[in-house]
């Protein structure tokens, strides 16, 4: 991703969902619901164990996810990490990666929470 792209796009999810914001309401819902709570068990399994093939499933349930509510860069991370636990290397990368995932997700958090308050159903 170019380092001037947006820190979210969104236009994957507006396009499959054919702006309905039912839809986007659902699926931004499902992953605020989801996507922390992995990314905890993600960390976790990174700084506390060196259980690779934990860390590679976690990485590899995170990407779907990364790849519809596109934050810069958590996707490419993500997939890097996925990669690096396949092989049972690259901590350090790996952490890097990490941190950088968490450090996206908690800036373009209040930006997918108020994309989903906008779609909010009214009924």
């Amino acid at each position: 991703m170019h380092l001037n792209a947006p820190l979210l796009d969104l236009s994957y999810l507006f396009d499959i969902s054919c702006g309905d914001p039912k839809y986007v309401y659902e699926v931004l819902s499902i992953f605020i619901d989801t996507f922390p709570t992995g990314l905890s068990n993600l960390e976790r399994l990174i700084r506390e164990t060196d259980d690779y093939d934990a860390i590679h499933k976690q990485a590899h349930t995170l990407k779907s996810s990364a790849g519809i509510i596109r934050i810069k860069g958590v996707y490419d991370d993500i997939t890097r990490i996925d990669t690096l636990s396949r092989s049972h290397s690259g901590k350090e990368e790996i952490i890097s990666k990490l941190n950088n995932i968490i450090f996206n997700f908690n800036k373009a958090l209040p930006l997918i929470q108020a994309e989903r308050g906008r779609n909010k159903p009214t009924s």
